[in-house]
């Protein structure tokens, strides 16, 4: 008992440390992408956008699976430094040579991808070499942030990447702009924020492991790490894929434009997806030592209690995104405006977000070929509807596309969890939430309707009071009902434990 307390304090303090990082991290990176969409336009926005995605592609293929692999190695070994040492060595050497070679490779496609494939302006082609030599330095970072993150400390990992490098993505943006010119401020921001994520967190590292670039080049690779890890790089691959695939298509079977355009709205739906990746961080290193003790009344526990935060939390982030979402892209500017396609976006990454969890057991429980099925799946289907959809309904048909693609990949992941380790996501605990939630969206919705009356959208200012203002009132509202409705014993344990963080 004592014990299923104590894992529940870490997974909640741990997810509210992790919530508030991704949370500043995601102002940052909203702040980023509505400078950027102001300042360049939707074309020049479009094909930073292309580039980015074919550059995080590359980037999960040099990765090989290695984040998830140090962090079930390390997480399991915590107690053993030999081991530890060696797991953290081997998965950087690795990541340091695949990174090299995808990045030269990379470098050296960017002509034909852009000239053949995508049939684009040129300047995308300098764009995707850029962004190639940043490959090495992102790839290290990853594989450290989980290093640190197998530990059961999400701070340093948070600290990095989802504070260190949106600010300096947005202050080298912003810089680059006036003192270098727009295709400079195109290009600078990615590759400089890249080498500071990783003078960081190489930083912190050091406070677990004695990190030498003679240590990891003379280390012996550890060959279990990389069975495990290389099926997992296909299966992060193609969910990396299935992530940037509207975007990609888009790019294929429209233009640079259209990927502007879109791009707010894949940036606006996202936010509801940093619940999911708070609780991940913490959920997945314990739920791998629940698995590994046998311990099946703990996996359980663990894996319901995990996702009625991320349903509670996530609700009114989804809430608000979807009654407030022609507001919300008219922050972008005035071409910025197929609100119908976010509503469609929020509901298959809303869906995704309950659902999330089931990829991480999968995996910590090494039903990794499990996991490459349903990405396999939700890609192909993913890829066929844009195929369809996007000639047809354009910006509309990438988002239905997706959000059909994300709602099979949720079906799989709850299926298998509760045929393969009888892990049921729905549960009593679900109730507040849901209850919650439905009233605060019904009251909002009618509210809405009023308050809008009273601003004049059109000014940037009264915009974006208009937008706080409801934000403020869709959170109290919720969180109202959800306190009338009564606290459990998991709700206590959550405010005693953000009682302590803020202490």
């Amino acid at each position: 008992m004592i014990e299923k307390e104590s894992n529940q304090k870490i997974i909640l303090s741990e997810a509210f440390l992790s919530f508030s990082g991704m949370s500043l991290g995601s102002v940052f990176r909203y702040m980023f992408s509505i400078i950027m969409a102001r300042f360049l336009g939707a074309q020049m926005l479009g094909l930073y956008s292309l580039g980015n995605a074919i550059t995080r592609i590359a980037e999960i293929l040099a990765l090989l699976g290695l984040d998830n692999g140090v962090l079930r190695f390390v997480s399991r070994d915590t107690e053993d430094k030999v081991n530890v040492d060696r797991s953290i060595y081997t998965s950087l050497k690795i990541g340091l040579i695949s990174s090299i070679l995808i990045a030269v490779l990379l470098f050296l496609s960017a002509e034909k991808i852009v000239n053949e494939i995508l049939n684009e302006d040129s300047f995308l082609i300098t764009v995707i070499k850029v962004f190639a030599i940043s490959l090495p330095f992102t790839v290290l970072t990853l594989i450290s942030s989980f290093a640190t993150q197998a530990f059961k400390i999400l701070k340093y990992k948070i600290f990095v990447n989802q504070i260190v490098n949106p600010l300096t993505l947005l202050i080298a943006f912003v810089t680059s702009y006036f003192l270098l010119g727009i295709e400079l401020s195109i290009l600078l921001p990615t590759v400089v924020s890249s080498i500071i994520g990783l003078m960081f967190i190489l930083k912190f590292l050091t406070n677990f492991s004695s990190i030498s670039l003679s240590k990891i080049i003379g280390t012996t690779v550890d060959k279990d790490i990389l069975k495990f890890s290389v099926p997992l790089m296909f299966v992060s691959a193609i969910g990396i894929i299935m992530h940037w695939i509207d975007i990609i298509m888009l790019g294929i079977l429209s233009n640079a434009t259209e990927v502007g355009m879109y791009h707010p709205i894949e940036r606006t739906a996202g936010l509801v997806r940093m619940i999911l990746f708070a609780f991940a961080g913490i959920f997945a290193p314990i739920f791998s030592e629940h698995y590994f003790k046998k311990n099946k009344n703990g996996m359980k526990e663990s894996y319901q209690s995990s996702s009625k935060y991320i349903l509670a939390f996530s609700l009114p982030i989804f809430i608000f995104l979807f009654i407030f979402s022609e507001p919300m892209l008219l922050v972008f500017g005035t071409e910025f405006q197929n609100y119908f396609a976010l509503k469609v976006l929020l509901l298959g990454i809303f869906i995704q977000t309950i659902f999330g969890l089931g990829s991480s057991t999968l995996t910590m429980s090494g039903y990794t070929k499990f996991n490459l099925l349903n990405v396999s799946i939700a890609l192909v289907l993913n890829i066929i509807s844009n195929s369809i959809l996007i000639p047809l309904y354009g910006l509309t048909g990438a988002a239905l596309a997706t959000s059909f693609a994300l709602i099979v990949l949720s079906t799989l992941r709850y299926f298998e969890n509760l045929i393969l380790m009888n892990l049921n996501l729905f549960s009593f605990k679900l109730i507040k939430p849901i209850i919650s939630g439905a009233i605060t969206f019904v009251v909002i919705q009618y509210l809405s309707l009023i308050f809008s009356n009273y601003f004049e959208l059109s000014n940037v200012f009264n915009l974006l009071i208009y937008l706080l203002i409801n934000l403020l009132l869709v959170i109290s509202s919720y969180f109202t009902i959800y306190f009338l409705l009564g606290f459990d014993k998991e709700d206590i344990i959550f405010i005693d434990s953000l009682k302590s963080k803020m202490m």
